[in-house]
C-alpha cells in the first residue's frame, strides 16, 4: 500500500454549492457510489448564518469545526458547543438541530453514512498508530499542514485541506505523526 493507491480530493478544486436557505455553502468531496443515492458522503460546509441543519432521515452524521470561532448546536435533548480543536460530534440525521455561530462564519467537515458502520475522530498533533484490515474504507482529511503519515513504514507528507480515501485491498498499518487530521473509518464495499 502506497499513497498513490489513495484518491485525493483537494478542497480548492471543488466548487461550492449555495444552500437553498442562503445560510452557507457546501463542497461535496465524495458521494459514494453516486451523488443521489449515496452510502457515504463527505463534505466541507461554510456556515455564514444561524439556522437549522437539513434533516436526513436514516442517516448517521459526524460534524467537526475546521476553522472559525465555533458553533453551538441545539438538539431537542442537549446543547453542544464546538470549536476548531474540539472532538467530533456524532448525531442522528433524524434529530432536529439548530446551529448558532459563536462569532462569525465557520468552515466545517461533515460525514454522513447510511446502512454502514463508521467512525470519525479528530487527531490533533498526537501520535497515532493502528492496524486496519482489508475491506475497510479509510479517509484522512488534513485540517492543518505538517507532520507525517506513515503507511507500512513508508513516510508521506499530505497536502493541507485535502481528503485522501481508499478501500483497503490488504491489511495496513497507519501511523500519524504530529498531524492535525480527521480520520474516518467505514465498513462497506467501495
Amino acid at each position: 500500500m502506497q499513497l498513490q493507491d489513495w484518491q485525493q480530493i483537494k478542497l480548492q478544486d471543488v466548487p461550492p454549492s449555495p444552500w437553498k436557505n442562503g445560510g452557507g455553502t457546501t463542497q461535496a468531496l465524495v458521494c459514494w457510489p453516486n451523488s443521489t443515492e449515496w452510502i457515504f458522503r463527505m463534505s466541507v460546509a461554510r456556515i455564514d448564518s444561524d439556522g437549522p441543519f437539513s434533516e436526513f432521515k436514516g442517516v448517521s452524521r459526524w460534524f467537526a469545526v475546521l476553522q472559525g470561532e465555533g458553533v453551538a448546536l441545539q438538539f431537542p435533548e442537549k446543547r453542544v458547543v464546538l470549536g476548531a480543536k474540539d472532538p467530533v460530534i456524532q448525531f442522528s440525521g433524524n434529530a432536529p438541530c439548530h446551529c448558532c455561530l459563536t462569532n462569525g462564519p465557520t468552515l466545517d467537515f461533515n460525514l454522513m453514512v447510511q446502512g454502514i458502520s463508521a467512525t470519525m475522530t479528530r487527531i490533533n498533533r498526537s501520535n497515532f498508530i493502528q492496524n486496519f484490515r482489508a475491506g475497510t474504507t479509510l479517509a484522512i482529511f488534513m485540517v492543518e499542514e505538517g507532520g507525517q503519515c506513515v503507511l507500512n513504514e513508508q513516510s508521506y507528507a499530505l497536502d493541507n485541506a485535502s481528503l485522501y480515501w481508499v478501500t483497503l485491498k490488504q491489511d495496513v498499518q497507519i501511523a500519524l505523526k504530529d498531524m492535525h487530521v480527521l480520520l474516518i473509518q467505514m465498513e462497506c464495499s467501495a
